[in-house]
């Protein structure tokens, strides 16, 4: 009996020798099933307060699921299951560990822009029209094979008055012509539409008069052709449609006020019923002979009555060879066939549609009407649309599609743009910013241009509106954020970079295959007259568990985050508009500090969410100015510094401050005065130091009158300007220095601490001329000894002076970090172990450094930055690039990989290898280059050159960039084979017909053979007629001035 409960217990506790263990190395959401989650929850049910500590969840999953890990790789699993923080995981936090899993593993890489589609405002242009625009049209140039693009072409305005003026495809006004009715003498004519006919070189216009007028644009003309007169009702739309094959015919779609469509079909070959005849320079007809089909060429179908309402837009739908037609009728969308008139499909709306827009590769359509709502239709299924957007206060008058259907952009009367995602079938953008001038009882017109993305739309003036605008390759790598990024750092738990800037974005990414794992809009926001503004983002740090983010806003807000699920754990506060300017996170404690000038320190409730700011206290005020800078070395030191150069050491366990200097006299120790709260009347000494203290800083003031004595004050504002490196630095250098032992360091600073003995004086009596500091950084794995360097202060003159916070310690040295007047360090990082800024007591191997940096290798001459620390031993200048055109503002370092990650206000951040290599931009729209999220990376991986800094980095950046050699210069035949590939790719629309020959200029310099034949000229016959005419640019007559001859 005893043996069969032994042998329980052990089957109890042991799993089935016959299980199977799984993988500890795949996640634990792909090892857990159905039943096995099951079990889970049960066991979860029957524990108190539904939760279990770390050994018993590691016992469940042994007996359960047969999973066992390595006590360091469970231990790490359990800090992201503990959301909490308080040392249990309940069945919530298990179960959302497993989801967000699950959700991580389906983020796409495909590049996502965090900008909005319209992020820009639309420019302004004068629309050198009187009336308001009715028309806006593209003439493309035809090339010999039909074919077009809108690369070569014209864009085309009309007004009710006849205007029609010529555009370049930048917006600059070429030239105006009018259409005019030679039949009306005195009343002007009322243009309703107008058309452009490409391939026969033809401007067709319709007007009130109820004729079409056909236009000669050929050669820069402007002829009336052919008019058809007499028409049943006015024209209101058109539209055209040609085919590359010559022998197919072309249709002009007509709409009438009646609701009529017609639709005109004829030959362009040799430009068919346009083609100029001897003696008749104006073909006129009416209506009834074009029915009888008198014109040659010329075929006429119409539908009557198709709709019951005047048609508003026309259309041509190539794949069902139909006419699209629209109106404010119940009939509100019809598709006819363009052989025979049948209705193909009809799209009933109670109340009309005003405008559609089709996407033929998507298969698509939209419509908009008085309604107020936008509806997406499959064209072959008119019973219902797929879906119907609300959100319109006014009609909708024009629609288009973008990238291949999966956003429209629908604009209405009252001037409002949406932008609707149609696979998500949800609003993306509203955008009402348009100036008061564009428009204000007129129509509103739009033409698309795919070309550029841009979005013109016409009335009173012309607006140009970038729609999602793309960038350039060959420009930019693309942006992280949509402003400037304050914050990056690594979690080195969930291996994962997070980035912050001003746009108050809070961006997760996976470093290694570059997927934006979460996204967190609007993280810190102001409500100003009832309008919820976003707060830009100054600081962000991990607590010491790398599990929760703390956040401070420039308002003086902070929040705490689950970055993994971007929910906010907690609110605080420490001030009204009080910049936060540092962070500082340690076991159960959190300090604060700022423009307030002192320390808040904020209690670590793990297990009460949501909770204000009440559990805070304040250090001493010790500080005169705004604190630029905090760090801290736990369990011993606190150091915060300011923009007047003041350097305070607290104690971190008490919080009381034992030393104060000022960075500008750093041998010499401030008396740190104690005094209590309680007011006392003020004794004849303090009265009579009070005197002496004025006396002497008017003195001071005094002498800074005289010339060559100016007060430079140093603080950092928001938009200044500063550079950067592993110490950062104004124009975006990055540095890498390792200095000697530390024995080496302190042995230059030593024969001057012993001439002149540190001196504590009053900080009243200190020069007024002071340096900012700017950036801090704590070594902590060196130890503490009064002459070892573990504290750096970067200053604002660009000096980084080396410190010991013991309390016998004091200044050591200093040394230069920059090589340009004018800039400091503004931020510093280095690995784990401190290598790459301090060494430890052994030697340095230099040639196994000078074969990691390319910088160090030799060049043909010394650069700035090599020129900078010449005469500076220690520490050693291991690199310097140029990473980005704006200033850096922050920096990381990933231990695992080596790789160097650097923050800038130009919005990008960008990796780096330790050697100085670039690997590439998080959220570039480029194919991401997969990286190991361990060792080094290879040799063989595909580094590049960012294409901005590739135009303005100097020959030191790109050596370190190209890997240690400059791009050699190219031969003569290689200079002539390159030349001779870049001939062979032509732009064939800038051309017509054959390439030009030498000599290009011609024979017009040679003199001409005299002989008695006829010279024989030999006109090319291949085209139906001569393009010559279409190049020539023929200025309008003027008549010539007669000079005044004195006799």
């Amino acid at each position: 009996m005893a043996l069969t409960k032994s042998r329980r217990a052990r089957e109890k506790d042991v799993p089935d020798q016959e299980s199977v263990y799984k993988d500890p190395n795949m996640p634990l959401y792909k090892l857990l099933d159905e039943t096995e989650l099951t079990k889970l929850s049960k066991i979860f049910n029957r524990k108190h307060e539904r939760r279990m500590d770390k050994e018993e969840l590691r016992k469940v999953l042994y007996k359960v699921g047969y999973i066992e890990y390595d006590q360091d790789k469970f231990d790490d699993i359990f800090k992201k299951m503990n959301t909490s923080c308080n040392g249990y995981a309940t069945w919530n936090e298990f179960i959302s560990f497993l989801i967000i899993g699950f959700q991580l593993q389906e983020v796409s890489t495909e590049y996502k822009t965090l900008e909005d589609p319209i992020p820009l405002q639309p420019t302004m242009i004068r629309s050198h029209h009187r009336q308001p625009i009715n028309r806006i049209t593209f003439y493309p140039t035809v090339k010999p094979d039909r074919s077009t693009t809108w690369q070569s072409g014209s864009i085309m305005t009309c007004s009710n008055d006849g205007i029609i003026n010529y555009w370049s495809l930048d917006m600059k006004l070429e030239r105006t012509v009018q259409s005019t009715c030679p039949l009306l003498k005195v009343q002007p004519t009322w243009v309703t539409d107008m058309v452009v006919l490409p391939d026969v070189s033809i401007i067709c216009t319709s007007s009130t008069e109820r004729d079409l007028r056909f236009y000669d644009i050929s050669a820069r003309k402007f002829e009336l052709r052919v008019m058809v007169t007499s028409l049943p009702f006015a024209v209101t739309t058109m539209n055209y449609t040609f085919s590359r094959r010559i022998t197919d015919p072309s249709r002009l779609l007509l709409g009438d006020m009646a609701g009529n469509v017609k639709i005109i079909s004829f030959t362009t070959e040799a430009r068919g019923p346009f083609r100029g005849q001897p003696g008749i320079p104006l073909l006129s007809v009416r209506y009834e002979s074009v029915v009888r089909n008198v014109i040659p060429n010329f075929k006429l179908l119409e539908i009557p009555r198709l709709h019951c309402d005047t048609v508003r837009q026309m259309a041509y739908y190539g794949t069902l060879r139909g006419a699209i037609s629209c109106a404010e009728c119940p009939k509100a969308v019809v598709i006819s066939d363009v052989a025979d008139g049948t209705t193909i499909y009809t799209y009933k709306i109670e109340m009309g549609a005003w405008s559609f827009a089709l996407d033929e590769g998507a298969r698509i359509l939209a419509t908009g009407g008085p309604d107020c709502l936008v509806r997406v239709w499959n064209p072959f299924v008119p019973r219902r649309p797929i879906c119907t957007f609300y959100g319109h206060h006014t009609g909708i008058v024009q629609m288009v599609f973008q990238d291949n259907g999966k956003r429209l952009y629908s604009l209405s009367k009252d001037k409002c743009i949406k932008v609707w995602d149609i696979g998500l079938q949800a609003i993306v953008q509203s955008y009402i910013d348009w100036p008061y001038n564009l428009s204000e009882k007129g129509t509103l017109q739009a033409l698309y241009n795919p070309l550029n993305r841009q979005w013109i739309i016409g009335s009173a003036m012309i607006a140009v509106l970038p729609l999602s605008p793309e960038q350039s390759p060959e420009h930019t790598d693309g942006d992280t954020h949509t402003a400037g990024i304050s914050v990056v750092l690594y979690n080195r738990l969930f291996k994962v970079i997070i980035t912050c800037g001003w746009d108050s974005y809070i961006l997760v990414w996976n470093p290694f295959d570059g997927r934006r794992l979460i996204v967190i809009k609007n993280a810190h926001t102001v409500k100003i007259h009832g309008k919820v503004y976003p707060i830009e983002i100054i600081c962000a740090t991990f607590d010491p568990d790398y599990q929760r983010l703390l956040t401070s806003a420039h308002d003086g807000t902070l929040k705490i985050w689950n970055f993994n699920t971007g929910n906010c754990l907690r609110n605080m506060k420490i001030g009204p508009w009080l910049s936060i300017t540092s962070l500082i996170w340690v076991k159960n404690r959190m300090m604060i500090s700022g423009w307030n000038r002192t320390i808040t320190e904020f209690a670590d409730l793990r297990d009460i969410p949501q909770t204000g700011g009440s559990e805070s206290k304040d250090w001493s005020r010790r500080h005169q100015e705004d604190i630029s800078a905090s760090v801290v070395r736990v369990p011993e030191t606190v150091v915060t510094s300011s923009y007047a150069g003041e350097l305070i050491f607290w104690s971190l366990e008490t919080g009381q401050p034992y030393k104060q200097f000022d960075v500008s006299y750093p041998t010499e120790r401030i008396k740190l005065q104690y005094q209590l709260t309680k007011t006392k009347e003020k004794t004849k000494d303090q009265i009579q130091r009070e005197k002496r203290k004025s006396a002497t800083l008017a003195a001071i003031k005094e002498k800074q009158k005289k010339p060559g004595l100016g007060v430079q004050k140093f603080r950092l504002q928001d938009g200044s300007s500063a550079k950067g490196l592993n110490l950062v630095v104004r124009d975006i250098y990055f540095s890498w220095m390792i200095p000697g032992p530390p024995t080496q360091l302190s042995k230059a600073s030593s024969t001057k601490r012993e001439k002149s003995v540190e001196q504590i004086v009053d900080q009243e009596y200190l020069h007024a001329r002071r340096l900012g500091v700017f950036s801090m950084l704590f070594l902590k794995t060196r130890r503490n000894e009064p002459e070892i360097g573990t504290l750096l202060v970067g200053l604002g003159n660009g000096h980084i002076q080396v410190w010991n916070h013991h309390a016998a310690g004091g200044f050591i040295t200093s040394f230069n970090a920059v090589y340009k007047f004018g800039d400091y360090v503004i931020s510093m990082t280095t690995d784990i172990n401190n290598e790459f800024l301090f060494t430890e007591e052994e030697p340095i191997c230099m040639p196994e450094y000078r074969l990691r940096f390319p910088f160090m290798w030799g060049d043909r001459f010394v650069g700035r930055a090599a020129r900078a620390v010449r005469g500076q031993a220690k520490p050693v200048l291991l690199s310097s690039i140029r990473g980005h055109l704006m200033p850096v503002s922050n920096l990381a370092y990933i231990d695992e990989c080596e790789i160097i990650l650097s923050a800038s206000t130009d919005y990008s951040a960008r990796m780096w290898t330790l050697g100085g290599r670039y690997l590439q931009t998080l959220g570039t729209f480029k194919p991401w280059k997969n990286i190991k999220p361990e060792g080094v990376i290879p040799k063989d991986f595909e580094f590049g050159i960012p294409p901005e800094i590739k135009r303005v980095a100097s020959s030191t950046s790109l050596r370190v960039l190209s890997g240690g050699t400059l791009p050699k210069p190219l031969t003569e035949k290689q200079k002539q084979r390159r030349a001779q590939k870049e001939s062979l790719s032509v732009d064939e629309s800038k051309i017509y017909g054959m390439a030009l020959t030498d000599p290009i200029l011609g024979n017009h310099y040679r003199v001409a053979e005299r002989t008695t034949k006829p010279r024989f000229i030999d006109l090319d016959t291949s085209f139906p007629y001569i393009p010559v005419y279409q190049h020539l640019i023929t200025p309008q007559p003027v008549d010539i001035e007669k000079s005044n001859i004195i006799k």
